[in-house]
């Protein structure tokens, strides 16, 4: 797999040119290449990128996007990079991969994400928050954590990664940063009854 993340982090340092994402918002039918988030809130909610990254206490929320089908072929978002104190949030959409430096974090509730990489310390504050259902289960690859599975909130499926650049063996592996949050089961028979009354609806 290609790794971008020594060139978005280089590129922190040059000269932003906004492009149509400058309003927030990567919509549908909109697909950048490099998208350089420094401050507010980004939007990503039907369309994709190349490469987002966030910088500073920016946010970034993702809700959906094109199916991912690669980096050649503009869909879904290839990597999703976030550093100094900026925050993910994500709904939805497709994503291949998922790196966090610094005092980021993300915030998992749905959608695919193939696989994660993190840079950080999370011994004693985790970064990463996943909102899964209690089945979930760490996945294993020569009797080492290599990945996560599970259902999120809404019953769909999960198969998460971990991933270690060569150069990031002094930090702290992926799963140690990771928090799983467990839903109340008065709040899955709600999310249950909730998909009940729109199926209804329609």
């Amino acid at each position: 797999m290609k790794r971008t993340v020594p060139l978005l982090l280089l590129s922190g340092f040059l000269s932003i040119v906004y492009a149509g994402y400058d309003d927030g918002l990567i919509s549908s039918g909109e697909y950048e290449e490099l998208v350089s988030w420094f401050s507010g809130t980004l939007v990503v909610d039907g369309g994709g990128a190349l490469a987002i990254e966030a910088w500073n206490s920016s946010r970034v929320e993702v809700w959906s996007t094109t199916p991912f089908l690669g980096p050649s072929y503009y869909s879904g978002i290839t990597d999703l990079c976030l550093g100094k104190y900026s925050r993910l949030d994500y709904y939805g959409g497709e994503t291949e991969e998922l790196s966090l430096f610094d005092n980021a974090e993300a915030y998992l509730y749905g959608g695919r994400i193939d696989f994660i990489s993190s840079r950080q310390r999370g011994v004693t504050t985790e970064h990463i928050f996943i909102y899964a259902q209690e089945d979930w289960l760490w996945t294993f690859e020569a009797d080492k954590i290599r990945g996560i599975a599970g259902l999120w909130y809404d019953g769909t499926p999960f198969n998460i990664r971990f991933t270690v650049p060569p150069d990031w063996t002094n930090f702290d592996p992926a799963w140690m940063n990771i928090k799983v949050i467990t839903p109340e089961p008065a709040t899955l028979l709600f999310m249950a009854l909730g998909g009940l009354l729109v199926r209804q609806r329609h």
